[in-house]
């Protein structure tokens, strides 16, 4: 959880011209999972007008975090014009697996949509944005055919995604393995395999020593990428691990997140959507 508050104070000085944005989000129900409640947090420009938007993941190696890790970029993209949403799903934990994850990203790019007229969003230009295991679930929404054996539908798909030091290539991953619990195979949930000349455009952020999430896994995703037709960025950033921290030791806990690289990350994510028309400055 350090690492989140460490990058929240990097970047909350790093931005231009702001529009104004309600100063605390929405709560809003997206989706009831038996006993679990499921929440999308708003953070909406008070500016008038049909708006692109964001979904945002949070990490936590699947099994711990909420949304409140990625309020402070949600608030950020709104300043630049996007109606953002800091996503709550279900945890790999008491019986769940990255499965349940999965399902809750899906459901909560259909709720968007659903309710687009609501919050004046264009549903053509809905985003998704995820950090480590929140990337993983970003990036199946994208690429995976389908969830628990039904069809993915284009509604429950992002329309481009940001993957910040993301989980892609999952059908050899021994922790994985574990969290799946038997329920699926883990290749079938492994974004790697599922790459096709139709994935939306993509940036992908990655430590070039990263030992959680490997640096030569986002640039295998970026190539395969770019050989079927696809569009895709890549930035890798010398000598720093999983979410850019300069700790190599001990790369899931004590983050020391490099501020240059965290600074340009963030530079890189801008100038992603701003050339895709998400920001109107």
């Amino acid at each position: 959880m350090k690492a989140y508050f460490i990058l929240i104070l990097l970047l909350a000085g790093i931005s231009g011209f702001a529009q104004e944005v309600q100063p605390t989000p929405e709560a809003i129900i997206y989706k009831q999972a038996g006993k679990d409640t499921l929440k999308a947090y708003c953070f909406k420009p008070k500016a008038a007008g049909l708006r692109p938007a964001i979904l945002l993941f949070h990490g936590g190696a699947w099994k711990l975090g909420d949304a409140s890790w990625t309020f402070e970029r949600a608030k950020q993209f709104a300043e630049e014009g996007v109606v953002a949403f800091a996503i709550d799903y279900r945890l790999a934990n008491k019986g769940l697996s990255p499965v349940d994850g999965v399902e809750d990203a899906c459901a909560a790019f259909a709720w968007v949509r659903a309710h687009a007229s609501e919050f004046n969003i264009d549903i053509h230009r809905v985003a998704g944005y995820g950090v480590s295991a929140g990337g993983h679930l970003v990036a199946c929404a994208a690429t995976l055919p389908s969830v628990s054996q039904k069809p993915i539908t284009w509604e429950q798909r992002p329309d481009a995604i940001l993957l910040y030091c993301a989980a892609l290539n999952m059908a050899h991953d021994p922790y994985f393995n574990t969290l799946m619990k038997g329920k699926a195979n883990p290749g079938r949930y492994s974004p790697s395999g599922f790459i096709t000349q139709k994935l939306v455009p993509s940036l992908v952020i990655e430590g070039e020593k990263d030992s959680i999430t490997f640096a030569a896994d986002a640039k295998a995703f970026h190539d395969t990428a770019v050989s079927k037709g696809a569009h895709s960025s890549l930035f890798i950033y010398p000598g720093v691990g999983h979410l850019l921290t300069r700790n190599l030791k001990v790369q899931y806990r004590d983050f020391e997140p490099e501020p240059a690289f965290v600074a340009d990350a963030k530079k890189q994510e801008d100038s992603f959507l701003r050339s895709m028309g998400y920001y109107r400055n």
